[in-house]
């Protein structure tokens, strides 16, 4: 540096002012680069409340950051109250952002200052009041540094095959291809498994979970994830059915059950729910002063699980928007996020239940680009007079129509449907192209979910309902029909090509595999039927007898039996149908490689 200074010394004045003016030019250049590049995004948003005393700050700009100039920022981050916060910084999503982690919590109450973004107003927010006091604690801080943590909650189906549920199946037409996706649960003391099915019941796979499992799907041809209710974060699986990764909520809040998107470079889209002692005497006339009010958090992560967006439902929407909550009780959950869907250009649909809404939201900036639903409907329902109700599952079809499941909960009389509709996002205006309504008529109360299949058919997964799926054609006539016993029920329900092999044809008929279990007959019956099947080679054969709460009434057949045509008679004695009631029966015959059940009446 002496070397260079006196260098600059020994030359004319004119070498001097040029080398000045070139220095001040270059100077003005990064200066207009610097407020050119502006901030379009913050998290948390300035002047918010209720933020999490863990969460991180993101910063997102305009442009690609130049890092020189980021690690040279003199930032600095204060609490009113907890004075300044030593922090990590760290440059995400291809250089548009930066996180700010500090290394220790915010206190309850205070105000957070961010200061010395060059070019830029400080950034302010205020930390929540206090810890609220709920049963489940939807903010505990869940940390999974170790994935090793969550591995051993397995243990293949093969270990107990006949605590499998017993499926109620009926399948009349041409499926689309792919398998079955489910979890069962329940809310008595049941077995819950994550299920691969064939269309006649017989299981791919079958996982045995320690408590409930949620929203078991295909992310991409390498990963299946499904929510596992024993650490509150969603797990991922490869080919072989190994736990490989985990996904989960930032900044302090727990993952919620209800979507994970996963991205095609590995980022993620997760819900949480937040909850937050409110003053409701101020908002509507007989709130509670100390109200629990549980808001809706939408987050982002990358693949180093760091939070990059964050988009908190008390900065956007208005507890009073909600639509049939009590707002005058102790617990009011005013949004209840239930889905989330990607759109080509990168923004989000969200779907939230307890306003009656679907929300389009900019995923750069935060800001809501249209409402749909609601009190704050945009849109002109153009054929569809009753619009939808506390619905489930928004997707965007390749047709660029939307499609949703509609659980009525406030119809009037109450019903479920599927809803296709085109959308003018211009001219805010909705078009009902298609909708499903089941004969006789399903009303599911909660979940559900609905899927555009690749022959055109779609999968109405019924949620709370006691049919667990249907898959109907264009037209709108049942293909296929399953359902689980009657106390257990599923989230959502998909179908998927998975492996190399992609079965959803009927797949108990033809050649090589020609086993088959007919339809009984006489049905209904009394006192007695027939039961007819066929085996495709010598197998050890169970045929059992189960009524609808799934509890084994008889075994009528247990051992090793030949390859061809059999018959059993049920039931197989006076003594037997005298201990029957009229009612609904299964019978499920079971060998090392098919499984098919069918439902019988018995009337007396």
């Amino acid at each position: 540096m002496t070397k260079v200074f006196f260098n600059f010394l020994k030359i004319n004045m004119n070498q001097k002012i040029n080398i000045l003016i070139v220095f001040l030019f270059c100077q003005f250049i990064f200066v207009q680069i610097v407020q050119s590049n502006t901030i379009q995004y913050t998290s948390p948003v300035s002047g918010s409340v209720y933020n999490m005393e863990s969460t991180n700050i993101i910063i997102g700009f305009s442009e690609k950051i130049n890092s020189g100039y980021i690690r040279n920022l003199p930032i600095s981050l204060t609490g009113s109250l907890s004075g300044n916060h030593s922090y990590k910084l760290e440059i995400v999503e291809k250089g548009t952002r930066i996180i700010i982690s500090p290394d220790s919590r915010f206190a309850f109450g205070e105000k957070v200052t961010v200061s010395g973004l060059k070019g830029h107003d400080d950034l302010s927010f205020y930390i929540r009041n206090s810890k609220p006091n709920v049963t489940f604690d939807a903010n505990s801080d869940l940390e999974f540094t170790n994935k090793e943590k969550v591995y051993p909650f397995h243990r293949d189906f093969l270990v107990a095959p006949d605590s499998l549920p017993v499926f109620t199946i009926y399948n009349s037409g041409s499926t689309a291809s792919g398998y079955l996706f489910l979890s069962n649960f329940s809310g008595v003391n049941i077995n819950s498994y994550l299920m691969i099915l064939q269309n006649s019941g017989v299981p791919v796979k079958a996982i045995a979970l320690n408590l409930k499992g949620y929203d078991f799907k295909k992310q991409n041809d390498n990963l299946l994830t499904y929510y596992e209710e024993m650490i509150h974060c969603f797990l991922g699986l490869n080919s072989s059915y190994e736990v490989v990764d985990t996904f989960y909520t930032g900044n302090g809040y727990t993952t919620d059950i209800h979507e994970l998107r996963v991205q095609p470079d590995g980022s993620a889209w997760l819900l949480s729910y937040d909850a937050e002692t409110v003053d409701m005497s101020v908002i509507v006339s007989g709130g509670k002063p100390n109200a629990i009010v549980t808001g809706l958090i939408i987050q982002k992560i990358d693949v180093n699980k760091h939070v990059v967006f964050q988009w908190r439902s008390w900065d956007h929407f208005q507890i009073t928007d909600a639509t049939h909550e009590n707002l005058t009780a102790y617990n009011i959950d005013y949004v209840h996020g239930n889905a989330i869907e990607v759109e080509s250009d990168g923004n989000i649909l969200l779907s939230s239940r307890h306003l009656d809404e679907i929300t389009k939201i900019n995923s750069v900036t935060g800001e809501i680009i249209w409402r749909l639903g609601g009190k704050n409907n945009e849109f002109n329902f153009l054929n569809d007079s009753i619009g939808f109700s506390h619905q489930h599952h928004i997707r965007r079809l390749e047709n660029a129509h939307i499609m949703l499941f509609d659980n009525g909960n406030y119809h009037t009389p109450a019903f479920s449907r599927v809803v296709e509709y085109s959308i003018d996002e211009g001219a805010k205006t909705l078009f009902l192209e298609w909708q499903y309504r089941h004969t006789p008529e399903i009303f599911s109360s909660a979940m559900g979910s609905a899927q555009r299949l690749s022959n055109g058919n779609t999968l109405i997964g019924w949620g709370a309902a006691a049919t667990t799926l249907t898959e109907v054609t264009p037209q709108g006539n049942i293909a296929y029909e399953l359902s689980l016993p009657a106390t257990e029920m599923s989230y959502r329900a998909y179908r998927d090509e998975w492996g190399s092999v992609t079965l959803g044809q009927p797949d108990n008929q033809g050649a090589p595999e020609a086993y088959c279990l007919y339809q009984n007959y006489p049905n209904p019956f009394n006192p007695t039927t027939n039961i007819n099947y066929r085996l495709a080679k010598n197998s050890y054969v169970t045929l059992k007898v189960y009524n609808v709460l799934g509890k084994e009434i008889t075994t009528l057949v247990n051992g090793f039996q030949n390859a061809g045509e059999h018959k059993v008679q049920f039931p197989g004695s006076q003594n037997v149908i005298g201990q029957l009631q009229s009612g609904i029966y299964f019978y499920k015959l079971q060998t090392e490689s098919f499984t098919d059940v069918k439902k019988m009446v018995l009337v007396k």
